[in-house]
């Protein structure tokens, strides 16, 4: 595996001005869609990808940083990778409101099998099931 392009990786650590954060895309990721789907991680050696939980760690800090990544960025590209489970969504709503620049942003589900779909915009019935699948303690 060749070396990470860019340290640290998570959201509330990066400084949004470091020269690793001025791609000309960016990539935002739920821990857990990096290791679910088995080519995300491979990105890391070539783009800027910062990763972070809205269910783990503070969501008022993450969606400040996020809102200060994006006026700090000169990126004109954002995708966002996050899990099925309703608990993730929470990262595609920070980055729609933080979008104050209308960069363009491409919003992705990662399924438990590590199928990647495009975000809809709503919670489905596979989410709903996928969390309750993981709160009974198995999938």
């Amino acid at each position: 595996m060749k070396p990470l392009k860019q340290w640290p990786v998570k959201i509330l650590l990066v400084h949004p001005k470091a020269e690793f954060m001025q791609s000309k895309k960016l990539t935002i990721c739920a821990d857990c869609a990096v290791l679910v789907n088995k080519e995300i991680p491979k990105r890391f050696e070539s783009e800027t990808v910062i990763i972070g939980c809205p269910m783990l760690e503070d969501p008022r800090r993450m969606f400040e940083k996020i809102k200060l990544i994006f006026s700090e960025t000169s990126a004109k590209e954002l995708e966002v990778y996050t899990m099925e489970v309703p608990c993730c969504i929470a990262m595609h709503m920070m980055v729609e409101r933080a979008n104050t620049r209308g960069i363009d942003v491409k919003n992705f589900i990662v399924r438990v099998t590590g199928e990647v779909e495009d975000y809809k915009g709503f919670i489905d019935g596979r989410m709903i099931e996928a969390e309750k699948k993981a709160h009974r303690g198995g999938l």
